[in-house]
Order: C-alpha cells, then structure tokens, then sequence
C-alpha cells in the first residue's frame, strides 16, 4: 500500500499488467524493425558469411582475429550445414533479445527497488531503436548486446559466489569475449566488482592476491587479444588519426612506436612517447563517443539521438550521486564497463554508427533511472 499512496494510485492497479504490457510492446518493436530491415545478410553480415564458408571449406577461419568473433559465424556454419535460411538465425537473435530483456527487468527491479521505475526502464530498453535494430542482423552486436546484459544481470543480482556461480560467470565471459573481442572488458569490470562485493571481509593478503591474479590474467588475455593479428591495427587509428575506424583525418602521421605495437606495452608506449597527439584525438574520441551525432546523418536523426539520449546523461549524474550516498555497489559495476568502453574508444577509434556506446546505453539508462529513486537503504542483491 506504501507504494501506491506515495504515487497516488489506487490499491490493485495493475503493476500485474507490466510484464504483458512490456513483452506486446517488444513485440511491436521488434516486428516493425524486422518488417522494415529483413534478415540483414550485407555490409559487415558479408564477412561473417564469408568466414563461415571458408570454415566450411578449410576447416578454420581465415585469420586468428575471426576466433574473436566466431559466435556468429560458427551460427552461421550451422545454419548452412543443416540447410536452414538465415531466417533461423534472426529468430534465435530475437529469442535472446527477449530473454535479456526479461533479466534487464529483473536487473531493474532488485536495482531501483520500484515497481513503476523498473517498468519505466524497460520500455527505455525496448525503444532503443539504435540498439535494438541489430537483432535480425547477422552482425556480432545482435548476439553480443543480449550477452552482456544477460551476464550483468546474473552478477549483480548474486546474493553470494559458489562454484557454480563463478563457473557461469567464467563460460559467459568466454562466450562473450569470442563474441566481440570487448567481451574481455567485462572480466575488468567484474573483478573489481567482486573484489569490493564478495571481498569486503576478507584477509588484505587474500585481497591482494585475488587483485594480482586478476589483473595478471586480464593484461594476459588482452594481449592475447591485441596480437590476433589478421585486420586488427591498434597503431593504425594513430597513424590515421582516425576518430571514426576506417575514416581517415590525417594521410599517414609520423609517430614514435615500438615493432610489437599490437600489445598493451605497444599501447603504453605510445601513449607515453606521443602525449599531445594523444590526448587531441583522445578529446575528439570522447565527444564521437557520448556525442553520439554524425555528419553523415541526417538532421532528424541527429536531433533524435540528442533528444532520446542527452537526458539520460544528465539524469546519470543524479542517479550516480544517489547510488554512492546509498553505497550502492553495482554502481562499482556499472560506472566501470562504461569507463572501459569510453576508455577503449580513445584508445582505437569509434564506430560508424556508435555501436561501442549503444553496448552501455542500457547500464547508463539504470544509472538515470535511479536519480528518481528515495530509497535510504542499500539494496540488496537477489539470487536468480
């Protein structure tokens, strides 16, 4: 009853009705995209496809960095070899979509403790046309978003780790890092997370050798990563000075590198020994990244991008300072994979049609819709 006298509404009003509500809603909108775009098998499709074939033909993938996104080309290898229409695809695509988006809400409702707010978060969710255009696209995005919500979810919402619960959250993260190689960005994330969740009690001993063994194995596996070789550059963006990837500023800059500048030394180095060029192009990249808005889109789709989004930026920073005073630690979580993939961006370039901030726009939405929230407790996490 407390609820509803606080909001005005009459006791039974139907918050039984939010989760049909919700799922028609995700309905029109995924039926309208998928009306309106088909199975998307072009543009960055056409290189999945490819490497399908060739797995088919050759029994491996063309290039190492293809392992990096192999999720949706083995997808598509076993569409082929069981004669199935990439239609198949979409539909299993639309399937997780759907799931994630219930674990969003379950994610919105232990986190803002508010029936209305998580319902209000969620349809949000839904109309994140940007975000939500992937799913009948065989673009790694339309598995990849799904993911990390579904993973983020699972995480914040444990009461508790066990060995179950580390071994889902270890397959997820694999899954997600040979989904899209940033999949990796979501171990960072995770373990200081868990260090400041999990670990509050422990031994400083304990705690140190959990944040070495973790840092140890995140700069291991990154540069793992970063020396895939085939079309991954990390110097190229630089020589280029790319803000946009494969659009070209500068024709060929002369900068200080190392031979080995695929690597997080490589990086390091960089960034030490050419400090001005780095934090120009670091400042453009920011400003492509949460700006959002491109000379190659049109007006109207520019002043949706800053209708739609811009207030939840700001509403974030409300939501941020609640969280904090609440001592709320998923904001750990949340405030981390956004600094990481922001951090990522000025370190490469930013994408065409701003799919590395799209990947965080849901955590940026629950971070907003907290600035609404007046609950004085912490919030307790759940058990799925």
């Amino acid at each position: 009853m407390t609820f509803y006298k606080t909001y005005g509404l009459k006791a039974g009003n139907p918050q039984r009705y939010y989760k049909p509500i919700l799922f028609f809603l995700w309905v029109i909108v995924e039926t309208a995209l998928t009306w309106h775009y088909g199975v998307v098998t072009y543009l960055e499709a056409d290189k999945y496809i490819s490497q399908a074939q060739y797995f088919i033909q050759h029994g491996t993938l063309s290039t190492n960095n293809y392992w990096l996104y192999s999720t949706e080309v083995f997808l598509i290898v076993t569409a082929i070899k069981l004669h199935l229409n990439f239609a198949a695809i979409a539909v299993l695509q639309l399937l997780l979509n759907l799931f994630s988006t219930w674990m969003f809400y379950k994610l919105a409702q232990s986190l803002l403790k508010n029936e209305m707010l998580a319902f209000l978060a969620v349809v949000i969710f839904i109309i994140n046309i940007p975000y939500q255009v992937y799913n009948s696209f065989l673009f790694t995005e339309s598995i990849f978003y799904s993911l990390t919500v579904i993973y983020s979810s699972y995480l914040l919402r444990l009461q508790k780790l066990n060995l179950k619960n580390i071994f889902v959250l270890i397959l997820l993260i694999v899954l997600m890092s040979v989904t899209r190689p940033t999949g990796i960005l979501f171990f960072g994330s995770t373990a200081l997370y868990i260090s400041f969740c999990f670990l509050n009690k422990a031994s400083l001993l304990t705690k140190i050798l959990v944040a070495s063994g973790a840092i140890i194995i995140f700069i291991g596996t990154l540069n793992i990563l970063l020396g895939a070789g085939g079309s991954l550059d990390f110097m190229l963006p630089f020589k280029k000075e790319n803000i946009i990837c494969g659009v070209n500023t500068n024709s060929n800059v002369e900068i200080n590198t190392i031979e080995k500048g695929n690597s997080v030394q490589g990086i390091l180095y960089y960034i030490i020994n050419n400090k001005e060029q780095f934090i120009r192009l670091a400042k453009l990249k920011t400003i492509s990244f949460f700006g959002l808005i491109r000379s190659y889109y049109s007006t109207f789709h520019n002043v949706f991008l800053v209708i739609f989004f811009y207030p939840f930026y700001i509403l974030s920073l409300i939501g941020f300072w609640k969280m904090f005073k609440r001592k709320n630690q998923q904001v750990i979580y949340l405030l981390t994979i956004i600094a990481l993939y922001w951090i990522t961006t000025m370190l490469t370039c930013d994408d065409w049609h701003n799919r590395f901030v799209l990947t965080v726009t849901p955590f940026i939405f629950l971070i907003a819709f907290s600035a609404f929230t007046n609950q004085k407790a912490s919030l307790k996490n759940e058990k799925i």
